[in-house]
């Protein structure tokens, strides 16, 4: 995974009777969505137990700002409304980096990428969106 400050999940599961239709549009009209200007990187992942969710779509974006664009665009909106009669049980997640002071003699958070912090802390914020 690259290297993001913001990061959009979105879960959900695919019903047997939409396998074939998902998998087409999979491959045939979601270049443009993940491709957008503002997507740092994209990343699919699915689980294979059984268990919900089944696929997992990860987008990467560097500010707030760009992901605000991204869900705010026509590629966004099209996609969402071609994945809502696909798919059920649809989330969807914005996190944003966080680190966490493990130690008050540590000089150094953990969780950020190593990067060196004198006497911050931060606190972990995840935003519902959608």
């Amino acid at each position: 995974m690259l290297d993001a400050h913001n990061i959009y999940e979105i879960e959900f599961d695919v019903p047997a009777r939409n396998r074939e239709s998902f998998e087409d549009w999979l491959s045939e009209d979601v270049v443009e969505w993940v491709s957008h200007e503002t997507v740092a990187f994209f990343e699919v992942f699915q689980n294979d137990t059984g268990m919900s969710p089944e696929v997992k779509f990860v987008f990467g974006f560097e500010t707030l700002k760009q992901w605000a664009t991204f869900v705010g665009s026509d590629a966004h909106e099209a996609a969402i409304d071609s994945l809502s009669v696909l798919a059920e049980n649809r989330e969807a997640v914005l996190w944003q980096r966080a680190s966490v002071k493990l130690d008050d003699t540590l000089d150094r958070p953990v969780g950020d990428g190593g990067t060196i912090r004198k006497n911050g802390r931060h606190s972990a914020d995840a935003v519902l969106s959608q």
